[in-house]
């Protein structure tokens, strides 16, 4: 039997159960997830293999790199959120339902919104939008959702976002417009009023219970959304003074993407929980919803441990009975009738469901280290026996010197310095065993994993086909951008390198797994790269259709966004100079084809360098 080593990049970690490495030794999706019959085991290698072989409807020929999407598993996670919220509420005997929303911002692709909206339509599942254009696209697409279908209204907003707002609701859209600041309680009754609409309103409540790490920062009474408690007080009494109270219907939190524990969302429910029983029984609001926010994160190293910002320690039934209980306890102890239970579970919806494709151009080794570990030892043992001399003399001379400041400063430097010698030291021995190759792709970092660059976000990646075989080869990826920040050399598992196959057997793939959340929408035109080409696959039958290619854009849609008249400015321009000098035959097909296609590298031929 054919070995599998699938499992150095512990696929079962964080790929159960949608993903897995099938007897060729390929990745593999699993696109009903733990409900995926054998046989029905969709083949990436084959999709990209089909992908090349046919063509675009105007017949332009497919580039990398692309992102394959895989609506069965956004189908398959929907579904499992639902189903996790049922049997925690069935089992608790919590007397109300979970109606979620889906927030835009985190993949606002037509075929992603509106293909959440076709799979929760029974379940009533609506949108959440931040912003005014994503307003108008939650309620396009919300004409297709079932009636009473939430549609909740965060961020900041101006008159136009509010008066929209009381529009969708005038049209018979359940719009829930939530107060980010007190401030907008008054557009919204002069609005109201203008308009003669009865809005919803919702209070974003920031709560005290916080999470560790680079998320945490949305929460805690300096967070930068909502309202402290008083303050949400403030806001009911007011309503209640104008005989609106009626308005109040929903109270919102978010902690932060990434919640790591289940402790912590039963903090937090629990918090918001009771804040929200003060308003009905202080106040006599008519509440009718909790929205839990988002939070509910992905186990991006397949660790499941939480701790760290790329690993949850919970899974999609242990969060769903952490908000349920939470709610139920706090509600059931102050004589409340339970709310409906409301999440904008994003992140955790439509990870699973996109990879990116990668194209490997060659492979290059790396230069050895100049000094050799014993010299780099020694120069760590000389730093150390200054440290230890600073510290002993308060500031370095021996005396009253410059101060704390500067003995501080000095202790500073030399530790800096004593870690960068170790980590030349630890690539040195490790680079002795194996030469590190650096692959160069056909990407750009930040156009396609925008949050390694930004946040360190890092994502599972492997190769997509050749798992079969022991990888040998200890890669970075570089991509083509003009900036040193474009090379991916951390991964999951504390790895500065990932174990790849020698490029001697043709075309060679690399996926970058769980990216289906935010890198679309984070994208950047750096060095007027771009979007990937979208490849669109459906299970049917026990095999998968290729359903739709769409490319990315091209050369003269990326310059045009730069205000860039193409025809005048660059066209023409370049037309004047080419027939000055007698190329224009060579120079306008040379153009043409520029401008027409994606700015990636088009049929390169990869070196056989390894």
């Amino acid at each position: 039997m054919a070995k599998n080593y699938g499992e150095l990049y512990n696929i079962v970690g964080w790929g159960e159960p949608y993903f897995t490495v099938n007897s060729k030794g390929h990745l593999c999706t699993m696109p009903h997830g733990r409900d995926t019959k054998p046989g029905q085991e969709i083949d990436v290698h084959s999709v990209i293999e089909q992908v090349l072989a046919g063509t675009t409807n105007d017949s332009k020929k497919v580039q990398f790199p692309m992102i394959l999407r895989f609506p069965d598993v956004l189908k398959a996670r929907l579904g499992s959120l639902h189903a996790a919220f049922k049997d925690a509420i069935a089992g608790s005997g919590y007397k109300n339902k979970y109606q979620g929303v889906y927030p835009i911002k985190v993949n606002q692709n037509k075929d992603v919104i509106q293909d959440l909206v076709t799979f929760g339509h029974d379940e009533s599942y609506g949108l959440e939008a931040g912003s005014k254009p994503e307003l108008l696209v939650a309620m396009g697409c919300l004409t297709k959702a079932k009636p009473g279908a939430y549609l909740v209204c965060n961020g900041y907003k101006d008159a136009d976002f509010i008066a929209l707002a009381l529009s969708a609701r005038a049209m018979g859209l359940n719009c829930i417009i939530v107060l980010e600041m007190e401030e907008e309680l008054d557009i919204v009754i002069e609005q109201s009023a203008r308009l003669g609409v009865e809005p919803l309103i919702g209070i974003r409540a920031k709560l005290l219970t916080r999470i560790p790490g680079h998320f945490g920062s949305t929460a805690g009474k300096r967070g930068k959304f909502g309202l402290l408690e008083e303050k949400i007080y403030g806001v009911a009494e007011r309503l209640k003074g104008m005989g609106k109270l009626h308005w109040l219907t929903m109270l919102h939190f978010h902690i932060g993407s990434m919640i790591p524990t289940a402790e912590i969302v039963h903090e937090a429910v629990s918090e918001a929980a009771g804040v929200y029983c003060n308003l009905v029984t202080r106040y006599g609001a008519p509440m009718a919803v909790l929205d839990c926010g988002g939070g509910l994160g992905v186990d991006y190293d397949g660790t499941r441990s939480g701790d760290s910002d790329m690993s949850v320690a919970y899974g999609l039934e242990e969060y769903a009975s952490s908000v349920v209980r939470a709610a139920r306890a706090q509600c059931d102890a102050r004589g409340v009738a339970h709310p409906v239970l409301c999440t904008e579970s994003g992140r955790a919806m439509v990870t699973h469901h996109s990879m990116i494709i990668l194209e490997a151009l060659s492979a290059i080794p790396e230069p050895p280290e100049d000094e050799t570990c014993e010299q780099l030892m020694n120069k760590i043992q000389d730093l150390s026996s200054k440290h230890q001399s600073i510290a002993a003399n308060g500031d370095g001379r021996g005396g009253a010197g410059t101060g704390l400041y500067s003995y501080g400063s000095e202790l500073q430097k030399q530790g800096i310095e004593m870690y960068k010698l170790a980590k030349k030291m630890c690539k040195r021995f490790t680079s002795d065993a194996s030469t590190i190759y650096n692959y160069h792709m056909n990407l750009s970092v930040f156009s396609l994993v925008a949050d390694y660059w930004g946040v360190g976000q890092l994502f599972p990646m492997m190769p997509v086909s050749r798992l079969d075989e022991r990888p040998v080869i200890r890669g970075t990826l570089v991509d083509i951008t003009c900036d040193s920040d474009g090379k991916i050399d951390k991964f999951i598992g504390g790895g500065e390198t990932l174990p790849l196959h020698p490029l001697d057997r043709g075309a060679y793939y690399v996926a970058v797994l769980l990216s289906g959340s935010y890198q679309e929408a984070l994208a950047c035109k750096h060095n007027l790269f771009s979007g990937p080409t979208l490849v669109r696959v459906e299970s049917v039958a026990g095999a998968f259709k290729i359903a739709s290619i769409e490319m990315g854009p091209t050369t003269e849609e990326i310059i045009g966004t730069m205000r860039f008249d193409v025809k005048e400015d660059i066209g023409r321009a370049i037309e004047e100079l080419a027939k000055k000098n007698n190329l224009w035959v060579n120079v306008e097909r040379l153009m043409a084809k520029g401008l027409t296609t994606m700015p990636y590298l088009n049929e390169y031929k990869v070196p056989r360098t390894i």
